[in-house]
């Protein structure tokens, strides 16, 4: 492993350089300084609300448009309709990724009333906005990658992504059943963990909160069904095959790219994973450090659709600047990783890092010799 430089879990790399405890008792506060005085210099403002706002006037454009086209293709050309499946998946991934995130970190705009219309469009998809926030920027930006806290690592016991999870027989086959369930992701989100984190109070909402969550899914529930169900049926007649294989194949592309996208940095076996959370570094950057990797940050294409998640890094430690900046700071960030003695974790494309979150669920999956000799006695 190479420190502050393009890398892959590889044993003919060293190792990342040690960085003694006196040399990161500001790491953070520093780092963010030269930051904040690049972007000064530059005349540039953290949140690109301008930017943001004309991206997703564009993104919306697109979700409308295709939206159109399915219900025109499907109300004169039947199966035909299927061929509006990939642009109305796409852009919905564009709103999830490239607006929604950005609303939900207060990244969008300056205006509250815009980062909450644009946290809101988490509605698209048919999900609360609210127990996004909980579990994706309280749970997982606070906790990244701490066994028990950081909910990117739940499965249900389905699939160990974590060594401090247990490991089960089944597991050794996780890195070929995995992909399955990632296409379940959303629409178990929509139909099951919604409900489920309510029911069970899994956040400790307080009444005003709870009020909240409720006027969502009264809202973005059967927005869901209307969108996504009962208009099409009306449009088609009561063509329930292509309306139903329409859905599915939606949200499986959805389910296997969302999951995709956030797993990918945090899941590559180079990152640190801690147990628990005390084992978590102090300094926040140095832990967001630790525990992330870049992918394909020269691939502007997959930047404009992902919101820039694959500049993963930068939007750890700095989440509340809008994705459009990240680019612009990465090489600040590393420039900084390398003068400290700190490891940067980059891969150089996505099909990188898809290797070896491959690898890495492989090997999560495969019992110790240990075990394998207790089990075989």
């Amino acid at each position: 492993m190479i420190a502050a430089e393009t890398v892959r879990p590889d044993d003919s790399n060293p190792a990342p350089a040690v960085v003694e405890p006196a040399a990161t008792d500001a790491f953070f506060p520093d780092l963010k300084q030269r930051v904040t005085a690049f972007l000064d210099e530059q005349g540039l403002d953290p949140i690109d609300q301008r930017g943001m706002v004309t991206k997703a006037i564009i993104i919306y454009a697109m979700w409308f448009a295709s939206y159109g086209l399915y219900l025109f293709l499907l109300h004169s050309y039947g199966w035909l309709a299927l061929l509006a499946v990939l642009p109305l998946y796409f852009s919905l991934l564009c709103i999830a990724l490239a607006v929604m995130h950005d609303g939900s970190h207060a990244a969008f705009a300056h205006s509250r009333l815009l980062n909450r219309l644009a946290a809101g469009s988490m509605i698209f998809a048919g999900a609360s906005a609210y127990f996004w926030h909980k579990g994706h920027v309280q749970r997982h930006h606070n906790h990244t990658n701490v066994n028990g806290q950081d909910r990117d690592f739940e499965s249900g016991g389905l699939l160990r992504l974590h060594p401090a999870q247990p490991q089960r027989t089944f597991h050794r086959h996780q890195h070929i059943y995995a992909w399955f369930l990632y296409t379940m992701h959303t629409l178990k989100w929509i139909w099951w963990d919604d409900y489920f984190d309510y029911a069970t109070d899994v956040f400790k909402l307080n009444d005003r909160s709870k009020r909240t969550v409720i006027k969502e899914l009264l809202i973005c529930k059967p927005w869901h069904v209307l969108s996504y169900i009962a208009l099409p049926l009306i449009v088609s007649g009561g063509n329930w095959a292509v309306v139903l294989v329409f859905y599915v194949i939606h949200f499986l592309l959805m389910g296997i790219s969302l999951t995709i996208v956030f797993l990918m940095a945090h899941l590559t076996g180079v990152q640190e994973t801690c147990a628990s959370e005390s084992e978590a570094k102090p300094d926040w950057a140095l832990h967001q450090l630790a525990t992330t990797a870049n992918f394909a940050t020269g691939n502007r294409a997959l930047t404009w659709v992902v919101g820039g998640l694959n500049f993963q890094i930068e939007h750890h430690i700095f989440p509340k600047m809008s994705h459009t900046r990240h680019p612009l700071i990465q090489p600040l960030v590393k420039e900084f990783c390398r003068e400290r003695g700190v490891a940067y974790y980059e891969y150089p494309t996505f099909g990188a890092v898809l290797r070896d979150h491959y690898r890495n669920l492989k090997q999560l999956g495969t019992p110790p010799p240990s075990q394998v000799a207790a089990t075989a006695n």
